[in-house]
């Protein structure tokens, strides 16, 4: 997984890319496919704004948020990818697949 830290009128520290790097770490249990997630930090005024792009095999997700401090930006970022993802991950767990040629047999059976 590579991550990528834009810093847009602040500088990226350490401790911001540490934090950031810990909760894409847990959420890789459940998405095991992640190939690129791009860390954006932007300060305007009194405004942390934090945005998360993370690219996996067949999805993309997108999160943002903005509050008087960075670290509560991106705490509340990541809060919302994790619904994105876990969502995306329980539709994908309970979706019930039925393979084409069971269905296709049933339909002729039904119809003669």
């Amino acid at each position: 997984m590579k991550v990528h830290f834009t810093g847009r009128h602040v500088d990226v520290s350490e401790a911001l890319k540490a934090a950031s790097k810990e909760r894409l770490d847990k959420m890789t249990t459940y998405l095991d496919d992640v190939i690129d997630v791009h860390v954006i930090f932007a300060v305007d005024s009194h405004r942390h704004l934090a945005e998360v792009t993370l690219k996996t095999r067949h999805d993309t997700f997108v999160a943002s948020s903005e509050t008087p401090d960075m670290y509560k930006s991106l705490a509340q970022t990541m809060d919302k990818l994790e619904a994105q993802a876990h969502k995306r991950h329980d539709k994908k767990v309970t979706v019930e697949h039925i393979p084409r040629r069971e269905t296709l047999l049933e339909a002729v059976e039904s119809v003669d």
